[in-house]
């Protein structure tokens, strides 16, 4: 469980980095409100995964996911976005791939409250996205 911990943990990084990064380059005003929510969501959940870790005796790393010079590479803000929003859905998708009997209550309920951020998250990323042709 640790080391899904550690995974998501690296994961939720990248994501700090890359919407800390788009944030700094967007201009005043709503799109970059929004970037700073999300950054700061994926920073909420960084500490909390990090105190699950240590609870279980484990030490969390402090290596960030490759996903965020993936997304850095990208031109095109909204380009990087999509690409971010894909990184959204596979943290939903690792999540939904913890067996529930391998957590503890205060677990179920962080994964559940990390599941449904995201979820929402995705949904309103839409709003900055090109629509498809």
């Amino acid at each position: 469980m640790i080391d899904r911990m550690q995974e998501l943990l690296e994961a939720e990084r990248a994501g700090v980095r890359c919407l800390a990064a788009m944030a700094d380059e967007t201009p005043e005003g709503e799109k970059k409100d929004f970037l700073v929510f999300l950054r700061n969501d994926e920073g909420r959940f960084c500490a909390g995964l990090s105190r699950l870790i240590q609870e279980r005796g484990g030490v969390p790393t402090d290596r960030v996911g490759s996903f965020a010079e993936k997304v850095l590479s990208i031109e095109g803000e909204a380009e990087r976005l999509a690409l971010l929003v894909k990184g959204q859905a596979w943290v939903v998708r690792k999540i939904d791939e913890i067996p529930p009997g391998e957590t503890t209550p205060g677990e179920k309920a962080f994964f559940s409250d990390m599941h449904k951020a995201h979820v929402v998250n995705i949904e309103a990323c839409r709003k900055y996205l090109p629509a498809a042709g």
